[in-house]
């Protein structure tokens, strides 16, 4: 249940160095509520997205660089290391974060309805309104480990999200305002960060009542990507509304971007390939964990191009980790801990975390001054969950 993750684990040194270090962040994002009087009506639950090491705060009049609102997965980091250690603590901050979320970041009326709304210094301010945010795979653990009625009808509410690409283009400010003129049966949803948000409401509603609908445009979704050329990565898709299908390709292309697999497509897959018997979806999930931190070369070699300079090397070895669980390969095992400890857009293994102290009466707790960033903190955490729980033997 809830993909790979496996309980706290202090048997050698070095894994007992990483969940040290796992708690640190944990506690420190966790006190910051206190410390820096994250309450009230609309904000209580959310964390801030950076810290502005010179001025010593969090950057909560940055545009974009504020409030949180699920960037990069943070309820799904908060909810793994609840699930790891068991510690109330943990439970009541991940259920504050999940209720704000759930009730602030999207919206339940009118023609967005489904939709959430990107990190800004006004929760409701961005103008990216995407299903990566509203995503129901950041409510799933609430909901199957309390029964909560109103968790279940969020979830439920998200199940025909796909619908919103009829009505608002989530790329307008890339493609420069072209008009916009959906066609039901070919509508412009990604089949990463787009379609892994769609799979988790699906997910959890074929789990929570057997729905055959949101089966069938699951199932339909995963295989048809997988019969793709290139599958996740393959450019110029389109989907059909009506039964969830992607439309075929012949041609190999390539399109790619670093946050594809950060917003719980990762974590989807990995609990959909064990519910589902599909050789052809497994085969083609494996290539894309694989290739994604491989080289150059290796990734032309299948793709026919190479995917570009991509970013979040550090949260992307857990997709090596699973690739080499699933292929017996302990080259690729041993590849998954050092894209770990380098730490490439992420927190290497000599990051100060924690280590410096900023000392004074307007600070209640210790207070890290080097690069630090919410995202970070959760890609870091669901990466080491991640290869502990696949790959610790390799460590």
């Amino acid at each position: 249940m809830f993909g790979s993750w496996s309980p706290v684990d202090r048997s050698v040194p070095a894994k007992a160095a990483l969940e040290d270090k796992l708690d640190l962040m944990h506690k420190y994002h966790r006190e910051q509520v206190d410390q820096r009087s994250w309450y009230g009506f609309w904000d209580y639950g959310d964390i801030m997205h950076s810290y502005d090491g010179d001025r010593h705060v969090w950057r909560y009049d940055v545009g974009g660089y504020a409030w949180d609102n699920s960037e990069l997965s943070t309820d799904l980091w908060l909810w793994y290391h609840y699930l790891r250690t068991g510690d109330a603590k943990a439970f009541r901050f991940a259920e504050a974060m999940t209720r704000h979320t759930s009730e602030v970041d999207m919206y339940h009326l009118g023609k967005w309805r489904g939709l959430g709304t990107r990190h800004g210094i006004l929760h409701w301010a961005d103008s990216a309104k995407q299903v990566r945010i509203s995503n129901a795979g950041y409510k799933r653990f609430y909901y199957f480990l309390t029964a909560d009625e109103r968790i279940g009808d969020v979830m439920h509410d998200l199940i025909d999200s796909d619908r919103t690409f009829l009505v608002l283009d989530p790329g307008r400010k890339i493609n420069g305002g072209e008009p916009f003129d959906p066609d039901p049966k070919a509508l412009g949803v990604g089949q990463t960060t787009d379609w892994g948000s769609l799979a988790m409401a699906w997910l959890a509603e074929w789990e929570r009542g057997g729905d055959p609908i949101a089966r069938t445009k699951l199932v339909n979704g995963a295989t048809t990507i997988a019969a793709l050329p290139n599958g996740w990565v393959q450019a110029g898709v389109t989907y059909n509304l009506a039964d969830g299908r992607f439309n075929p390709m012949t041609e190999k292309s390539v399109s790619i971007g670093s946050l594809s697999s950060v917003f719980g497509l990762i974590e989807v897959m990995t609990e959909l390939i064990g519910l589902i018997d599909d050789q052809a979806v497994k085969a083609k999930w494996l290539e894309f964990c694989r290739l994604y931190n491989a080289t150059k070369a290796e990734q032309k070699e299948v793709t026919g191009a190479d995917w570009g300079n991509l970013n979040l090397r550090q949260a992307y070895s857990r997709a090596t980790a699973y690739a080499a669980r699933q292929l017996g390969d302990q080259a690729l095992a041993e590849r998954a801990w050092q894209e770990l400890r380098t730490g490439h857009a992420g927190y290497p293994d000599n990051h100060p975390f924690g280590a410096r102290r900023v000392e004074g009466p307007a600070v209640l707790n210790p207070v890290d001054e080097a690069d630090l960033s919410t995202n970070a903190s959760a890609q870091f955490g669901l990466a080491a969950f991640q290869c502990l729980a696949l790959v610790g033997e390799h460590i």
